[in-house]
């Protein structure tokens, strides 16, 4: 069987590691882009090593890249962020974030009747019986929970935290997302986690099982531009040639998908989702000569929805003998601006409290800057995971094909959702290959 993987990213590099093990099949994985891994794309400037945007990981010990890496081999480090110097600024204080039972008592931004309602709420996500799991969204129960506002801005913040999104946006997740997601990390051994040598470790190693075997070709800076059906084949047009296949994963963002579908007898199965919007922020690197200040490893400011973290604090891998690396993101509103000069005007504001940041925690960074890279609108996941918007199933009825990526359906948020559709898409397909043959082992969550 001859399979197209269309998309480079940590989806298309996860489905075509898993079937390179597949002797029966071959295939060829399509990359528009002159490199790898999309946005988990990694690159040196200055001896330093940057990555598109942020890239830890969450509950690593209970993260799909577990399953990976014993299903493929793969072998990494990690280092866990030290809890103890994770701080949020309220107002003008500073304090310990509530990541764990001796933080939560130390901070200040709940009082002691509060603290009692949230470790009542983490017990019941724990527990899995949390009550959230039965509304529409976060701000629904929030709406009917009876929690004091200092509760509910907790929850929002987080909900921001790791899902990468404003706190509007926050209340629009959907409860049973919400519940799943925190029963789970509640209760991860190692929460918050940096892949020691940036996603490249990862990449590096699934684009090698990939090129090992003589039955799989990556096709770099080759772009599918078409897709047909004829004579019992999927034919895909790049600008370099035309190839049939009997199989075809989708591993791209879900609006690529619908573009390159469009006027294809498969569109009208798309329409459903061809309206989700993506998950965008504000990141901004700094790569400094020299370790200008070290009084956290994170600080998140929940008063303008915005954080720094100390990356080289935890992953020193990542820069030149004495510097230091700083990455902060910023949260934003996709809410209508009117006028290109407003949007430019409120992104310059959003990038000015982020340079105020810096200024207050970090003082003598703009002395020290070796590297510097600021994007003001970076993708960080095709499909913002909010009430309204659709996750793409890894299978659409009256479809042929497969799809994963961030935008799909999955397990976790962000890179867990890229990998573990990935994973899954594989599965079908090998599924597909021999249900005629023998039982499949599935590598279903």
């Amino acid at each position: 069987m001859k399979v197209a993987i269309i998309g480079g990213g940590l989806a298309g590099l996860t489905a075509a590691a898993y079937l390179s093990k597949e002797t029966d099949v071959q295939g060829v994985l399509f990359e528009r882009s002159p490199q790898l891994g999309g946005r988990a794309f990694t690159y040196e400037k200055a001896g330093f090593t940057l990555n598109y945007g942020a890239h830890a990981i969450y509950g690593l010990d209970r993260h799909i890249l577990t399953n990976m890496e014993n299903e493929l081999q793969l072998t990494f480090s990690s280092k866990q962020v030290d809890k103890r110097k994770v701080m949020y600024e309220k107002g003008e204080q500073l304090t310990p974030a509530p990541l764990d039972f001796v933080n939560l008592m130390k901070t200040d931004i709940l009082t002691v009747r509060q603290k009692v309602r949230f470790v009542g709420e983490i017990t019941a996500m724990i527990a899995n019986i949390h009550q959230i799991k039965h509304y529409n969204t976060l701000g629904d129960y929030l709406s009917e929970s009876g929690a004091d506002e200092d509760v509910k801005e907790l929850w929002e913040h987080l909900v921001c935290s790791n899902f990468f999104i404003t706190p509007e946006d926050a209340r629009l997740v959907p409860g049973a997302v919400i519940s799943d997601y925190y029963h789970n990390l509640f209760l991860s051994q190692r929460p918050v986690n940096y892949v020691l040598g940036s996603w490249a470790v990862i990449t590096n190693q699934l684009r090698d099982k990939i090129a090992l075997t003589e039955r799989w070709s990556l096709a770099m800076q080759e772009g599918v531009d078409g897709i047909r059906y004829e004579q019992g084949k999927y034919l895909l047009k790049t600008k370099a040639r035309e190839e049939s296949f009997d199989r075809v994963i989708f591993a791209m963002p879900v609006q690529q998908v619908v573009k390159l579908l469009r006027e294809t007898p498969w569109e009208p199965f798309l329409e459903p989702y061809e309206h989700n919007t993506a998950t965008e922020v504000m990141v901004y690197d700094i790569g400094l000569s020299r370790v200008v200040a070290r009084p956290f490893s994170y600080i998140s400011d929940m008063n303008h929805k915005m954080f720094i973290s100390d990356v080289s604090a935890t992953d020193y891998t990542l820069i030149p003998e004495g510097g230091q690396l700083l990455q902060g993101i910023a949260y934003l509103s996709d809410e209508p601006i009117d006028g290109n000069e407003d949007r430019k005007a409120y992104l310059n504001e959003r990038t000015t409290q982020m340079e105020d940041l810096f200024d207050r925690h970090y003082p003598g960074w703009r002395d020290a800057i070796a590297v510097k890279r600021v994007s003001k609108k970076a993708m960080v996941q095709s499909v913002k995971n909010i009430a309204g918007n659709r996750l793409l199933p890894n299978r659409i009825e009256s479809v042929p094909f497969y799809f994963c990526g961030d935008g799909c359906e999955g397990k976790g948020e962000l890179a867990e959702r890229a990998f573990s559709s990935g994973r899954h898409a594989a599965s079908l397909l090998t599924a597909d290959l021999r249900k005629h043959k023998q039982p499949v082992l599935s590598y279903r969550e």
